[in-house]
């Protein structure tokens, strides 16, 4: 029998604000896969004093978490946003409890099938899923063999091997239009520095990932297949960095090379380096 929820869904619209719990090694919301549904969910507080209950038993763990306050007016951003991030249950803790509700009865998830596969965003929600999953543990300051990682990692590297990218790349100036300079490789692969001084390049699972790091509107986005990244990646790189301002997942030139030999993954029909495909964008 089915339950109603509209009371439930009212109730979240007019909430003036939210506290989400968020983990601090993924500077992204705290997923948990429940036990029972195996349902992902992320936790929603009304009080810091409610969100604080709730952390206990992870900071026993060594799991760091803390909350981000939304107002109402960034609820439909935040909840929308959760589709590209694997997220399919939702958890409310008010001071009559806890209740839950599937995300899909909040908010309406996209729908890009009727737009031309060129103009459709990229969304790796599987990537996304399995790199918050594994970041939260393998970030844990315990020694490694008391992580549980094996399963994790597994299912981590296959989805990096199936998934397609988004590269940031800085147009050269020039009279030449956008595409003549896209396909004459007219432009700069934006770098990042560890704390080791090592060289690493940004890229990204989604246009939202993408955002944090492009506030100035300063780069183009392409479209790129995991066969490929090598091709793209400059002599002093030591390999990308996988979502920068989110899970943040090193991924090194050694790693690149061996996925693909690792899953029986052969090189498929790439998109040419020589003329990359431009990647739509919230902005585009």
């Amino acid at each position: 029998m089915a339950i109603d929820k509209s009371f439930l869904i009212r109730s979240i619209q007019k909430k003036e604000e939210m506290i989400v719990a968020y983990c601090a090694f993924t500077n992204m919301p705290f997923v948990i896969c429940d036990p029972e549904t195996y349902n992902d969910q992320i936790w929603i507080f009304d009080t810091e004093a409610q969100l604080q209950e709730f952390a206990k038993p992870y900071t026993e763990k060594k799991i760091l978490l803390r909350g981000i306050k939304y107002p109402n007016n960034r609820f439909l951003p935040f909840f929308s946003m959760l589709f590209t991030i694997g997220v399919n249950e939702l958890v409310f803790v008010s001071e009559g409890g806890k209740e839950l509700l599937e995300l899909e009865e909040l908010v309406r998830r996209p729908d890009f099938s009727k737009l031309p596969k060129e103009k459709q965003p990229i969304i790796n929600a599987e990537l996304q899923l399995t790199g918050l999953y594994f970041m939260q543990e393998a970030s844990r300051p315990i020694p490694n063999e008391e992580k549980n990682l094996k399963d994790l990692e597994e299912e981590l590297a296959a989805n990096l091997v199936k998934a397609r990218y988004i590269v940031p790349i800085e147009l050269l100036e020039g009279p030449e239009s956008d595409a003549e300079k896209l396909k004459n490789r007219q432009y700069r692969l934006p770098i990042l520095k560890n704390k080791n001084g090592d060289v690493l390049q940004p890229l990204f699972t989604d246009p939202n990932e993408l955002a944090k790091f492009n506030r100035e509107n300063k780069f183009k986005a392409l479209a790129i297949p995991f066969a490929n990244l090598s091709k793209l990646m400059i002599p002093e790189s030591k390999g990308y960095l996988l979502n920068p301002a989110g899970f943040h997942i090193a991924m090194p030139k050694e790693l690149i090379e061996g996925l693909p030999k690792r899953f029986g993954v052969g090189t498929p029909a790439p998109v040419p380096v020589s003329a990359p495909e431009e990647v739509p964008t919230e902005e585009n």
